[in-house]
């Protein structure tokens, strides 16, 4: 977090901070606002509103906390916009995330601004409100039963949603941050698991894979999953030489009655049970105890494998309201403190790109993904990112793969194989990139509207084979002359997937990467992300 310079803060007559306008026995001779960014085309602004009209609190609202209660006037303000004097002043919460704020934004989610006096003491997301972390979608809506019909899931999903914030979200929560504002930091992941009981950890191996299924129930758990699953599976074993036995299948919810997955075949869509050997439920249980396992075996490498559906939030756990997000996934791989390497294939995958100690994504953080097929036909003819990705391993793609030519094939060159000859509509992704974005972030001005293929050409080339040759393959029939814009990539891919023609978004993808790697200089960080990918998984799984 970076605050403004002391200057903006006197101007905006924002000494004070946070601590210094945290509620005090005079709270009741303040003047209280309750502001609600509310953006447009906003998700949830119905919900919360909903909420309110039900405790009837629709322009005043009674907060309360541990015996003490206040009245605040309700501001909404249509935009979702906070004012210069009011950044200056939520970046002065000790808790506050900007990054989690931006996404929230992006994502068109509620923001909420507690202000005493006219002072912001306190911020954050609606959603913040409740912790998710213990709730659980009904067992019927996660496991149909015989002759259930798969639009009165999508019903009864909805009905679930509806509920569960309309009498979950309150704004109480913002008078305890502005009360005790290390609440915005104590109501962590970390501190909810350490809490839980402890399921027995799996054996664990100096080398490991998890091959985890990300869906909440059946209603998103495709046959794509289980056929994925199932053909990885096969990579790892045949290419790799890992042991089954160091192979953690997470997926569907394992004894458990009832369907497990949705198939459409000619005859419709249905939902179906589809068995994968070994396989038990991924939830933040299952996780957990098999990062307790890695925490036991110091030194162990491991391939996490996310295969299925995802969300700007992280990946569905099965039955899970909560989803592995960032902060779950980061903890987990420092609780665990094994080297742990991540491929997904998951829409919004990227989220996850810094949490382990590298990982690579048919999908930025903003942007979705092909694949999920819920027919079997289609899954076998998908170009999606874990198929090319995994198939890139193969003896006969060696020649087109191994990009250095030392004889192996490295996490890298597979992501790059798989960006090169996939789905032309995937914006591929990587911990180096998203390291590229924070650097971006900082530095504005290294990053122009639109650059020329000619400009482009020796940055690539100066970052590495991969780089250099992915950019020959997406420009390919293309002039020097011709020029690409390198921002709003977001936007880029939702045009081009709703109408692929010409030019592929990934170039402004990779143009903001070879940027950064030409300015970013002799960075430790950098020089260990690269390292990581740098390897060959036949080599990072042996035992």
């Amino acid at each position: 977090m970076k605050l403004r310079p002391l200057i903006a803060l006197l101007l905006a007559g924002a000494l004070t901070t946070a601590a210094l306008h945290a509620a005090t026995p005079a709270d009741t001779e303040s003047t209280w606002t309750i502001t609600l960014l509310k953006p447009r085309d906003c998700g949830g602004c119905s919900l919360l509103e909903e909420s309110l009209k039900r405790r009837g609190m629709v322009q005043t609202v009674t907060l309360s906390d541990s015996g003490t209660s206040i009245t605040a006037r309700v501001e909404r303000r249509v935009g979702g916009d906070a004012s210069p004097v009011e950044w200056d002043e939520i970046r002065q919460l000790p808790y506050f995330d900007e990054a989690a704020w931006r996404r929230t934004a992006s994502e068109r989610g509620v923001q909420v601004l507690l202000k005493r006096d006219g002072h912001v003491v306190a911020a954050g997301p609606i959603t913040d409100s409740v912790d998710p972390h213990d709730a659980k979608f009904p067992l019927d809506l996660t496991v149909p039963l015989d002759g259930v019909e798969p639009g009165n899931i999508v019903d009864g999903y909805n009905g679930f949603w509806q509920q569960y914030f309309v009498e979950g979200w309150n704004l109480d929560w913002f008078y305890r941050l502005a009360r005790t504002p290390q609440l915005g930091k104590g109501r962590r992941f970390a501190d909810w698991v350490m809490q839980r009981p402890r399921r027995t950890p799996p054996p664990i191996g100096n080398t490991n894979a998890v091959l985890a299924s990300t869906a909440r129930g059946a209603f998103d758990n495709p046959v794509f999953n289980a056929i994925r699953t199932e053909q990885i599976e096969g990579v790892l074993v045949e290419q790799f030489g890992l042991d089954r036995a160091r192979i953690q299948v997470r997926y569907g919810a394992g004894a458990a009655r009832g369907y497990n997955a949705i198939e459409t075949t000619t005859s419709g869509t249905r939902f179906v049970h589809r068995d994968l050997p070994r396989s038990q439920p991924l939830t933040i249980d299952s996780l957990t105890a098999f990062f307790d396992g890695v925490k036991s075996r110091p030194g162990s490498r491991n391939l996490l494998v996310m295969i299925g559906h995802g969300g700007p939030d992280g990946a569905p756990l099965w039955g899970e309201v909560a989803p592995l997000g960032f902060e779950e996934m980061q903890w987990l791989h420092q609780h665990g403190g094994g080297d742990d390497v991540m491929v997904s294939g998951n829409c919004f995958g990227g989220v996850l790109a810094q949490a382990v100690s590298c990982g690579f994504y048919g999908a930025r953080p903003d942007v979705v993904a092909t694949g999920c097929q819920t027919n079997a036909r289609e899954v076998e003819e998908s170009a999606d990112y874990l198929r090319v990705y995994f198939e890139a391993f193969l003896p006969e793609k060696r020649a087109q793969t191994d990009l250095n030519h030392d004889g192996k094939v490295s996490f890298e060159e597979a992501h790059w194989h798989a960006t090169r000859f996939g789905d032309d509509r995937n914006v591929t992704y990587s911990t180096v990139d998203a390291m590229a974005e924070d650097w971006l972030q900082r530095h504005p001005d290294a990053l122009p509207e639109e650059i020329s293929l000619a400009e482009l050409q020796p940055l690539a080339a100066a970052a590495g084979p991969g780089e250099a040759e992915a950019l020959k393959t997406l420009t390919r029939g293309l002039v020097g002359s011709h020029r690409f814009p390198v921002k709003d990539v977001a936007k880029q891919a939702e045009r081009y997937t709703a109408s692929p023609t010409g030019p592929r978004p990934m170039i402004a993808q990779l143009a903001r990467r070879v940027i950064y790697l030409s300015r970013a200089g002799a960075d430790p960080a950098l020089a260990a992300t690269r390292a990581c990918g740098a390897r060959s998984p036949t080599e990072f799984l042996k035992p």
